[in-house]
Parts: C-alpha cells; structure tokens; sequence
C-alpha cells in the first residue's frame, strides 16, 4: 500500500509529458514556405497599419518601442517606462508599434496602453517576481519530461490574472486604433524565429484569451530552462534565442513604408525608434586563468550573450541610418537605453530573481528615464564604455 501514492505521482507526473504530432523533415520543409508567406503577410500588415496611423497622427511622426529580453532585469525597463510616462517634459509618446522579445513581450503590452496605472502595474509585477513569476525547481523533471526542470504553474497563474478580460477590452481598443504590438518565438523545428501580431491573435473569444497567454509564455520559455510550448504542431521557446531586440522592419520593408506613405501624400515622416535594453551592454572585467577550461567555457558563454547587445543596436543604428540616407521622404531616428554595466556586478545580479536587486534596477530605471539625459550612445562591441560614462 505505500507504494501506491508514489504510482499515482509517478503516473499523473507521466501525463504532464509534452507530446507532440507526428513530424518529418520533409513535411517541416513544405511548411517553412507556408510561414514565409505568412511572415510577408503580418510585415505587410504592420506596414498598412503604421500608414494609417501616420494618416490619422498628422504630424509626421511615428512612434516605435522595441523592449528587449534580459530575464528578471526587466526590472530596469519597468522603472524607466514609469519614470518616461510621469514626465512632465519630453513625455513618453503615445507609441504606434510596440515589440517585445523574452520579458520584453511580456511588458510590450503594459507599454502600448502607456497609462499611470498599466506602468505601475508591470513595475509592481516584478517587485514580487519572486512569488508571482519566478518559476520553481521541479524535482520530478526527469520524468514528467516536459522539456524543462523548472514549474511555471505560478507563472501562468499571474499571466492569466494580468491578462484578462478586462485587459484585453482596453488593448483591443488600442489595436481598432491600429496600435500594434508584435513579438518573437524561435521555431525550434525549423530553426527560425517567428513573430507574432497580438491584435491578429487576441480576439475576443476565450479560445483568443487563451492563444495570447499561450503565445507569450511561448516567447519567454528560456530553453532547456522552461518547459517549451506547442504551437500550431510545432516546438517553440524563447525569442531571445534569435536575437534579443525585434526591430520588426528590416531596410526593404521600411523603403515599402515610405513609398506607401508617398502614395497617401505624406512626406518627411520621422519615425522614432526608441529601444530599452534590460541588459547592460557589456561583461563585467574577470581575470581568466587561461589553463581551466570550466572558466574558459563559462567566459565563452557569458560573452556570447553580452557582446551580442552592442553589435545588435550597432546594426539597428546603422538600419536607422540607411533608411535616413536611402527612403525618400522618411527619416528614421534611434535612441536607446541601457542598463549600467556596473550593474552586472551589483549584489543580487547573479541570484535568479533577486527581489532587491530588482528594485534596485526598477528605482535605476525611473531616476534615469526622469533625468536630464536618459538616453545612452550606441555600444560598440570593440569598445568598454567609462565608467559612469552613458
């Protein structure tokens, strides 16, 4: 008889295995046409809806957050986008496009809405990341075999409570005003990223509430980590695998904007790209002793990650500026902040969801967005940034 409760933990651990159907290379390959169609479609989209909403602005202008990955240092982004919106100068704009990759999609949607009580509310989830979000250790990993060894019951919980129906009534309004909110998965099949249109996805049914949570525990599941998710018969994870900061239009897709805007009479349209990197920027200076290789592996792969940052807001400075010199009629201007590299050493920034180390990153974030120079100079992977230097 004792070993009965051990059968049936053993056995309801078994049906929380992910299956998934039956797949093929060659079936996966058909598909990947199917999803670049799919891909031209939603840029298509995001294309139409920036027009109309340059149409209906007035002004010129078009207003683009990109909010990054970086895990519980979404903190930082949190603090700065309370700290922009309670300016009484140099306000937070009413943003057009919103993306998010990684903790940056789930905050995209408290953006978009941009109001006091949306910010404070992202800020005030991560303050108690450590018992809303912060997922726990599952010690029968090795044979529910989901994919991952960590819980997220607690963080489905709080996705369901922070994206409900009252949420989504005030989203779906902004995206009737064609707002838009795009964010990324990684295709762990097909080995690519995928984006997503939130306004395509919340519908107003529950099966649309349902999707949309799912969506975006998809985008923040970090591989091997979290539990990967199924979607539409394939496997996908975090987007932050595919590249940290979704810049959503590439070079051919904004020269499409501007001759769809030229066609609608609207020329010298700026488009401002602002972008909030919950990460800093660099790695923090470590004497390595060439001989062990354990640090040799572990300075690798914190590198790989870091000096991937700088290189990627180097690329988005140089997309601003080839559209700036190449599009007729449209300008597209970029600024970015960062999290202080000294930060990395800070205490706590090496603990999973310290709670004062997040607060601290949330304070840093609403000091800076409310000073006199809340935006830094784009990185270079080539150069360390001065101490206390932006």
């Amino acid at each position: 008889m004792r070993l009965l409760p051990l059968a049936l933990i053993l056995l309801s651990s078994a049906c929380a295995a992910i299956n998934r159907p039956p797949a093929s290379v060659a079936s996966l390959t058909a598909e990947s046409t199917t999803l670049a169609e799919r891909d031209r479609t939603l840029r298509d989209s995001v294309i139409a809806r920036l027009v109309r909403r340059a149409e209906r602005r007035g002004d010129r202008r078009l207003d683009v957050l990109l909010l990054s990955g970086g895990g519980q240092n979404g903190a930082y982004g949190a603090g700065f986008l309370r700290g922009w919106q309670r300016r009484s100068d140099a306000s937070m704009p009413r943003f057009d496009l919103v993306s998010g990759i990684s903790t940056g999609a789930l905050q995209a949607p408290y953006a978009l809405l941009g109001t006091r009580e949306a910010l404070d509310t992202i800020s005030a989830l991560y303050a108690r990341a450590a018992t809303s979000i912060a997922p726990t250790f599952d010690w029968w990993f090795w044979i529910r075999r989901t994919g991952g060894i960590v819980n997220t019951e607690r963080f489905d919980r709080t996705l369901a409570q922070a994206i409900d129906g009252d949420f989504r009534t005030e989203l779906r309004e902004a995206f009737a005003d064609d707002r838009q909110i795009v964010f990324g998965t990684t295709d762990f099949d097909l080995g690519i990223g995928q984006l997503w249109s939130l306004g395509d996805e919340l519908d107003s049914s529950e099966a649309g509430l349902g999707r949309a949570r799912m969506l975006l525990k998809a985008a923040t599941a970090i591989p091997a980590i979290f539990p990967p998710v199924m979607v539409d018969g394939h496997v996908h994870a975090d987007g932050g695998v595919v590249e940290n900061v979704l810049p959503v239009l590439g070079l051919a897709d904004y020269r499409r904007l501007g001759e769809a805007l030229n066609a609608r009479g609207l020329r010298d349209v700026t488009v401002r790209l602002w972008v909030v990197l919950n990460v800093w920027s660099h790695a923090d200076p470590r004497a390595i002793a060439p001989s062990k290789r354990g640090q040799m592996d572990a300075r690798s792969t914190t590198l790989l990650f870091y000096l991937h940052q700088p290189s990627t807001l180097e690329k988005l400075d140089y997309l601003a500026r080839a559209v700036s010199a190449e599009v007729p009629g449209l300008r597209l201007e970029m600024r970015v902040t960062a999290i202080p590299s000294e930060q990395s050493v800070a205490p706590g920034a090496d603990k999973l969801f310290n709670r004062s180390f997040m607060q601290r990153l949330d304070s840093l974030g609403f000091a800076r967005a409310q000073s006199g120079n809340p935006w830094d100079v784009v990185p270079s992977a080539f150069v360390r940034p001065e101490a206390g230097r932006r």
